[in-house]
């Protein structure tokens, strides 16, 4: 379904019980599509050889491999293998991929606004990759249009190199929290603002509506 709506490529979750067998049914099914695989940190270098197979299906990438705070082993494993690491948990600040670079790490970066700090840091982030020769690519945290608005804006940067995870409000929502909301403009595609800034504002009334517990928290 997502190939056939235009989607420019996948990513496949990737865990023990689910893992070479489930990228041989794609790849059979899907020779040349671009597919990636995001372990969520669930693996270690003990699982070398099982990182070597998932060399032969030609990937663009492995997202998150090994521990987050772990970027020396991502070092070794990167080393080790000839699919490209890319960092998402890792990346948590300048200095986080400052280090990850310096290390060799990754050969990737996944860029989230709320995970870095803010799109000041997400800027700064993206140019020192840029200036590594590492792109990037934007993912997602479930977000509104608030958020994804951000995100689209982070996309248009030149060293954005992957397609990002934008979606539409209505993937998650039935309502967005947010307007106006994130519309496809065509196939696996959403318009850019055209005002400088981000248009999305907040709708406080279906905010209040959807609350479930609130709480003032005062300074002493």
């Amino acid at each position: 379904a997502a190939i056939d709506a235009g989607f420019p490529r996948i990513k496949l979750k990737f865990r023990r019980g689910w893992d070479i067998n489930m990228l041989e049914a794609v790849r059979d099914r899907f020779p040349n599509f671009p597919f990636h695989i995001d372990c969520n940190a669930a693996f270690t270098l003990k699982d070398i050889e099982l990182f070597r197979k998932v060399d032969r299906f030609e990937l663009e990438m492995i997202e998150q491999p090994l521990c987050h705070w772990d970027l020396l082993e991502h070092a070794k494993l990167q080393k080790l293998i000839s699919t490209p690491i890319c960092l998402d948990e890792s990346i948590t600040c300048p200095k986080a991929a400052e280090q990850a670079i310096e290390l060799g790490s990754c050969r990737y970066v996944n860029l989230k606004v709320g995970r870095v700090g803010g799109i000041w840091n997400a800027k700064v982030i993206h140019d020192m990759c840029m200036d590594a020769g590492i792109p990037c690519w934007v993912g997602g945290m479930l977000e509104s249009s608030i958020g994804q608005g951000l995100s689209i804006e982070l996309a248009t940067l030149p060293n954005i190199k992957y397609p990002s995870d934008i979606f539409s409000s209505k993937t998650y929502y039935v309502e967005d929290l947010g307007s106006p909301e994130i519309v496809y403009c065509g196939r696996g595609k959403v318009d850019v603002s055209k005002v400088p800034g981000t248009p999305y504002e907040p709708r406080p009334d279906l905010i209040k509506k959807m609350t479930v517990e609130s709480a003032v928290i005062k300074s002493v």
